[in-house]
């Protein structure tokens, strides 16, 4: 489902991206950030309460939510919507809850079609590849729609950035699921971050970087309000960087274990040429 903001802003549910209208500028939200926002947009103005927004974000997909977490997701929505010009969209109610602002118009459309891409899993309908992609907890999560949909006017640099984020989406598949589990165990790096999460590194990284890895891998999660306690683990690979003056591209996905040490859902987060500290 396609929403327009204001006749401002355009919100696809599909891939939870946010793009300004007047500019093409696209911004791509966290799962948990899209489906908080797909909430506030179904509700038409009715107040929702925070324990109705926590279990529908959070506990529905088997994840721990608090009113902490709740509250820096609207602070990111409220951010990201001000950026693009709409202010005060979300209200928050002392005591009470959340809703909309309903001065503020917002319209729904259908998603449109895919771009023609076959992806095929033991003979399964493309809907369905998606939804096993979705549930399989050593992917970091590819949603393969994300950088697929069709657009209008797509420029050069656009379709340029669908390439090559559709290169890493490729890398990341190949890592996690072409190699056997007895080599990726003897070519990855386990090591535990400040504040008690495993980080574990992708082949192709020096021992010797170890600790501007564990920092920058920490200020990644606090860039995206990703917390590292025990019960995360963060997975992490990049490739070299063409000068000294950056990150080169860059691939975090941080995941949630259950109590067996499984993981049962990730947040990824990929970055071009990110910069130093």
């Amino acid at each position: 489902m396609i929403y327009i903001i204001d006749d401002q802003i355009s919100y696809n549910s599909d891939d939870c991206t946010l793009s300004h209208l007047p500019t093409q500028e696209m911004l791509s939200l966290s799962i948990s950030s899209g489906r908080l926002f797909e909430q506030l947009l179904n509700s038409e103005g009715e107040i929702l309460s925070r324990d109705s927004l926590l279990t529908e974000v959070w506990d529905k997909y088997g994840l721990r939510g608090s009113n902490s977490n709740l509250n820096q997701y609207l602070s990111i929505l409220r951010r990201a919507l001000a950026a693009y010009g709409c202010e005060n969209l979300i209200i928050t109610i002392p005591k009470i809850g959340i809703r909309l602002n309903t001065e503020i118009k917002i319209e729904r459309e259908s998603s449109p079609a895919f771009v023609a891409m076959q992806v095929q899993v033991d003979e399964m309908p493309a809907k369905q590849v998606v939804s096993v992609a979705d549930s399989q907890p050593m992917l970091p999560d590819p949603v393969i729609a994300e950088h697929v949909v069709e657009k209008p006017a797509l420029n050069l640099g656009q379709l340029l950035l669908a390439l090559i984020m559709l290169v890493l989406l490729g890398s990341a598949l190949w890592y996690f699921t072409v190699r056997q589990p007895a080599e990726k165990s003897a070519s990855m790096s386990n090591i535990k971050l400040e504040g008690g999460c495993e980080a574990v590194i992708i082949p192709g990284l020096e021992v010797f970087e170890q600790k501007s890895l564990e920092k920058q891998i920490l200020e990644m999660l606090k860039e995206n309000n990703q917390s590292c306690v025990p019960g995360r683990r963060i997975y992490f690979d990049k490739n070299t960087a063409f000068t000294t003056k950056d990150y080169g591209r860059t691939i975090l996905s941080a995941c949630n274990l259950n109590s067996s040490g499984h993981i049962v859902s990730c947040d990824n987060f990929y970055y071009l040429d990110w910069r130093m500290f």
